[in-house]
């Protein structure tokens, strides 16, 4: 029976506290109160105050009908004062959310912010996913969001269709196509040096390290040293999972056409063994060997540490 009457105090507080310092139709009395009594004008503006009276007044009618003890009493007080409290700040935040939302309007086409529909990303509105999407697709991301503290690459929320995905083969008729493709290997240096698509460029997201594979924190700044943003891009790995990674972090920092190989180098095969997307090598396409001068890593990161172009 009291946590039925509690919480009756705390819609009736909330409710008669909402109403004296907000309904229109308690607009006068507040003018009124405002002109010629500093208390009282203080008690309305401010909701703890005018809450906890409400709060003791709720109480005491309950008393006087039910003859609580004085815990329940003020049990009553305190929880009919902070709980009405609480119910109309939630309100208020509420309110001014909507209203902030209502003066909004969609980042790219300027569309009105509607309730249900819109969606909101890194403060700003977007009336359609289409619309986020779209930002996704054409913003280059700051370095802090694209890697880590150790230096891995963070995978990125993008646009499904902002880099394309092709074979090897249709990778290779690519560049044989002479329309400016450049095929940049992930892999590390040693898997580089062991065998890699014949004219392809080094560039890992990984080095291979005596305690596994490291992120290399070098990659998006070696590969925007030499590389403008709208250069022409294959990227692949030994079976199409770095390479993925690095397309979504190339897309995210504002390269325009990046195509992602699938199955890379080595190919991928399912647990029988069977294979799945055959690798460039098994295919027998053009491969090459060891480090070739001005496609290497080191002479790549040589360069940017030398700050040549």
């Amino acid at each position: 029976m009291l946590f039925v009457e509690i919480i009756a105090l705390v819609a009736l507080t909330a409710a008669l506290t909402r109403f004296l310092r907000q309904a229109p139709q308690t607009h006068d009395i507040r003018h009124w109160v405002a002109g010629h009594s500093r208390l009282l004008h203080q008690l309305f503006t401010c909701p703890h105050c005018l809450s906890f009276w409400i709060a003791v007044a709720g109480t005491s009618a309950a008393w006087l009908l039910a003859n609580h003890s004085a815990l329940e009493t003020a049990a009553m007080i305190l929880l009919g004062w902070r709980g009405a409290y609480f119910v109309n700040k939630s309100l208020d935040q509420r309110r001014d959310r909507l209203r902030h939302r209502a003066g909004r309007s969609c980042y790219i086409c300027d569309a009105p912010f509607v309730q249900g529909t819109s969606i909101e990303r890194g403060g700003r509105a977007f009336c359609s996913m289409t619309c986020w999407f779209d930002h996704l697709r054409t913003r280059p991301a700051s370095r802090k969001e694209l890697v880590g503290r150790s230096g891995e690459l963070i995978r990125q929320e993008i646009y499904p269709l902002s880099y394309k995905n092709v074979t090897n083969k249709e990778a290779h008729d690519l560049l044989e196509q002479g329309t400016g493709y450049v095929y940049v290997d992930v892999r590390s240096v040693p898997e580089f040096q062991n065998g890699h698509p014949g004219g392809a460029v080094n560039v890992p997201v990984f080095h291979r390290e005596p305690v596994g594979m490291v992120p290399n924190p070098d990659f998006l700044t070696v590969m925007e040293t030499h590389f403008p943003r709208d250069s022409k891009l294959l990227i692949g790995c030994q079976s199409g999972q770095r390479s993925l990674r690095a397309a979504e972090a190339l897309i995210a920092a504002g390269f325009q056409d990046v195509t992602n190989v699938k199955g890379g180098y080595g190919g991928v095969r399912d647990p029988s063994g069977q294979s799945v997307e055959p690798g460039w090598f098994e295919q027998g396409l053009p491969t090459d060997s060891g480090e070739p001068e001005d496609r290497s890593y080191s002479v790549l990161a040589g360069r940017r540490r030398d700050g040549n172009p």
